[in-house]
């Protein structure tokens, strides 16, 4: 394992705050920042890594907001509990499938990720 430079913790401080800050705004993209910040600004080599440490950094992040969210009342916990189940199941089959990618292909998978969530997005929603 080596050791990062005074540069990189710092980018990766700035880039933390970053991803905080968003993830708080509006209470979701933290990995489709952490990610590139990971790899492109801070300068971790291997998208595997990035994805793992972004994953740690969203969710100690993720856990921070939902304290504060938790306080106010804004958790509908039974709702939370079952996505959050489901997530954990989707995140170790995702993360067990991912091995099986090297790193450029894993990319171009979160790239497009990112790009089908962002059309869905944009979507107009029918609400009751």
């Amino acid at each position: 394992m080596e050791a990062l430079s005074l540069l990189q913790l710092v980018l990766g401080g700035l880039s933390g705050v970053l991803v905080g800050f968003v993830l708080g705004v509006v209470g979701g993209g933290g990995s489709i920042l952490a990610v590139p910040l990971m790899l492109y600004v801070v300068g971790v080599g291997d998208p595997h890594v990035a994805i793992g440490t972004s994953a740690l950094a969203v969710a100690v992040n993720a856990v921070s907001n939902l304290v504060i969210h938790a306080r106010r009342g804004n958790v509908r916990w039974p709702c939370a509990s079952v996505f959050a189940l489901a997530g954990i199941a989707g995140a170790y089959l995702g993360s067990s499938l991912g091995k099986a990618f090297d790193g450029r292909s894993l990319l171009a998978l979160f790239a497009v990720a990112m790009i089908v969530v962002g059309i869905a997005m944009l979507r107009r929603r029918n609400t009751p």
